[in-house]
């Protein structure tokens, strides 16, 4: 049963563990994290009690947002951000400043204390604004949503100067919106009239332009254009009668003219009618007498002498009107020309009145755009004025800050709880790590299945581990020795044991020492040989003083006898490393180190080599191999993993068979609370099993057998 629960192959090793990996770490680095979890909050208490006590003072502002422009509504958020960026003025570097050396900080050592001992860095007091920056981490500014409220808040020790530093915090904020507005006011006039003065320059450098090309052009101001017009206007006018009169005349004048003499003498003399109806009646008469009567009838004689006369006053008449007619179409046609020609000077001379007046058009329209500016800036001046005499203050006083009766509340409860959760984490982030940078063998298991060898015991450290095998035979001690001696009873090869180790202190002179007095108690004939030449023990352990031993015997000098000794209390056969230790390799690849082997193993069942590290001496590979079979003990909870792997190659390339590894010095009460299957053993459940069932050698004094007593209680 110890067997297979060293080599971690009992059920409780291969079955699930009972509680998460996650878990077991934890459990296994509990002191560090309880560590942890309190030291943070003894910092904390530390650290708010040395703090003094604080007051703050608060003053309240309202913001009066200016109107939004003419057909812009402002949006909630825009006003929200507008005076939320009120309190970058106030915390501004340059009002901290003021703030800081208005009530002298550099003579407080509130705001201006040296480095403290919880402050590892840099001490702040060497900074240019340290002063402003504390200021700034005492000022507090706040806006509440949805309101037009700034809460302006000092904190310091002194209740009086919390109030003040607030009140001249707001004061000088208040100050600077002024300021700002009547800079504002200053510069908006200043451009205002600059602009103006621009204007009306240009504007009678525009005016003298246009008088100048008016006086070139002739021209009347205000004039030019009705003249111009109203005499084109009269000669076309004069020009379409004209013509409408020549076409009459010219119509008149055609119809006389015509084939058709009535129409001619219609159209040219209509006052002729009556005649023309007379001379119609006339001849009528004559030629009705003429066909009754002959030529000579004295009626007809009178009639055709009337007739005729009739004929000649209508003929005279036709050709007055007819020559009146020429002369009024030539009079017309002579007005039409004259007309046109006059007409067409007019066109001409408009024509270069507008090429003349067209620069002045432009040098108007310019001159009527800069006294629309000049209204304009004027109208601006003016509302400016009116603007600046009815404007409010864009903050106001609400509440002055006043000296505050209490002290701020320390909150000590939820910075403790805050710091114990905190440190919880950094505790269980700490054994993380601790658990990630530990490449350390911590159990038998873990060192089993890195390294590929069963872990045939796990021996745990004891305080006097020289006795504790014959003084305590049922202490968890002897039964380890006892679980590797049956590990080797099973093999049943090894006759000559190498025990090695990575390094110094692994603790593997211990082993074989104890392992030696446990088989020897046990009655099997064993030897120990200390070959480690260059670091012997066994004059130590076994008080043999300057013996002569194994080197002595490869040398020639002693025989077998000679350098064997026996220990008085277990009955042990003990070979000391001698005092030739010049030349140990030599002596080691020397023939006589296997004759002496063989004559070990035809006088004893087991012997135990004691050999160098694997890393110090070349002497380790020759006698490791020399054996049946080499232990590599490894330190528990020390020996880095890649070390014992280096080791262990170094073993391997020499062709030393490793029987298996042994985990020693195991701290029994760490381990007992590892969460690893092989701490099962260690639990206070089998103490009834692991208990002093002997008297205790009077030979020991009794301090050293209370330390027995302890050591196997543990």
């Amino acid at each position: 049963m110890s067997f297979s629960l060293i080599n971690g192959l009992s059920p409780i090793a291969a079955g699930p563990a009972a509680l998460p990996e996650q878990l077991i770490i934890l459990r296994r680095h509990r002191r560090l994290i309880l560590f942890v979890t309190l030291a943070l909050p003894l910092i904390a208490a530390a650290i708010l009690f040395t703090q003094p006590r604080s007051y703050t003072a608060t003053g309240v502002l309202i913001y009066n947002a200016p109107a939004p422009a003419q057909g812009i509504a402002a949006s909630p958020q825009d006003l929200d951000a507008l005076i939320a960026s009120q309190s970058a003025i106030i915390t501004s570097l340059p009002a901290l400043r003021s703030l800081a050396a208005r009530f002298d900080f550099a003579d407080l050592p509130a705001f201006n204390a040296p480095e403290r001992w919880w402050w590892p860095f840099t001490d702040q007091s060497s900074e240019p604004d340290h002063l402003a920056l504390a200021a700034g981490r005492a000022l507090g500014v706040t806006v509440p949503p949805n309101s037009r409220l700034i809460t302006v808040a000092f904190t310091s020790p002194d209740p009086s100067l919390s109030a003040k530093a607030a009140n001249f915090a707001i004061q000088s904020y208040l100050d600077h919106q002024r300021d700002q507005s009547f800079a504002n006011l200053q510069e908006s006039q200043s451009w205002l009239q600059t602009h103006q003065a621009s204007l009306q320059a240009a504007l009678d450098a525009t005016e003298a332009q246009l008088a100048a090309a008016r006086q070139a052009a002739g021209i009347v101001p205000g004039m030019q254009g009705d003249l111009s017009a109203e005499t084109a206007s009269r000669i076309t006018a004069s020009f379409i009668d004209a013509q409408s009169a020549l076409a009459m005349a010219q119509a008149r004048l055609k119809s006389a003219t015509a084939g058709d003499a009535a129409a001619a003498n219609a159209a040219i003399a209509p006052n002729l009618l009556p005649l023309r109806k007379e001379q119609a009646d006339l001849t009528a008469q004559v030629n009705a007498m003429s066909r009754q009567y002959g030529q000579s009838y004295p009626e007809l004689v009178a009639a055709q002498t009337s007739l005729a006369a009739i004929n000649a006053e209508i003929d005279a008449e036709t050709g007055r009107e007819l020559q009146a007619a020429r002369a009024e179409v030539a009079a017309d046609q002579a007005q039409v020309a004259a007309l046109r020609t006059a007409l067409d000077a007019a066109r001409d001379a408009s024509q270069t009145q507008d090429r003349q007046s067209a620069a002045m058009q432009t040098l108007t329209e310019h001159a009527n755009a800069l006294r629309a500016d000049l209204n304009a800036i004027a109208t601006q001046a003016d509302q400016l004025a009116q603007q600046t005499a009815l404007d409010r203050p864009m903050a106001v006083i609400v509440s002055a800050a006043t000296p505050p009766a209490e002290a701020n509340p320390a909150h000590h409860g939820l910075i403790m709880a805050a710091a114990a959760g905190l440190g919880l984490c950094l505790g269980v982030l700490l054994a993380g790590l601790a658990e990630a940078l530990d490449t350390s063998f911590c159990s038998t298991g873990d060192l089993q299945s890195r390294l590929g060898l069963p872990c045939l015991a796990a021996v745990p450290q004891v305080s006097n581990p020289r006795f504790a095998v014959q003084d305590a035979p049922f202490s968890l001690f002897a039964e380890q020795l006892r679980a590797l001696r049956t590990a080797l009873t099973f093999s049943g090869t090894a006759r000559v044991l190498a025990i090695t180790a990575a390094r110094p202190g692994e603790g593997k002179t211990t082993l074989t020492v104890a392992l030696g007095r446990a088989l020897a108690l046990a009655g099997v004939a064993v030897a120990v040989v200390d070959a480690d030449i260059r670091q012997p023990s066994f004059e130590v352990l076994f008080e043999t003083g300057d013996q002569q031993g194994l080197t002595d015997y490869l040398s020639g000098f002693i025989g077998l006898d000679e350098m064997t000794l026996k220990d008085s209390e277990t009955g042990l056969h003990v070979i000391t490393a001698g005092t030739q230790a010049a030349d140990a390799l030599s002596l080691f690849l020397s023939p006589k180190l296997a004759a002496l082997l063989a004559l070990l193993r035809e006088r004893y069942e087991i012997v135990l080599i004691d050999v160098p590290p694997a890393f110090a001496l070349a002497e380790t590979r020759v006698l490791a191999r020399a054996a049946d079979a080499t232990l590599l003990c490894v330190q528990w909870g020390k020996t880095p993993a890649r070390i014992v792997q280096a080791a262990l190659q170094i073993l391997l390339t020499a062709n030393v068979k490793v029987a298996g590894t042994v985990l020693t010095r195991v701290d029994a009460k760490i381990h007992r609370s590892s969460g690893f299957p092989d701490a099962e053993i260690y639990q206070p459940r089998y103490g009834g099993y692991f208990r002093p069932r002997q008297v205790m050698s009077a030979r020991l004094p009794p301090s050293q057998q209370n330390d027995i007593e302890s050591a196997e209680r543990q």
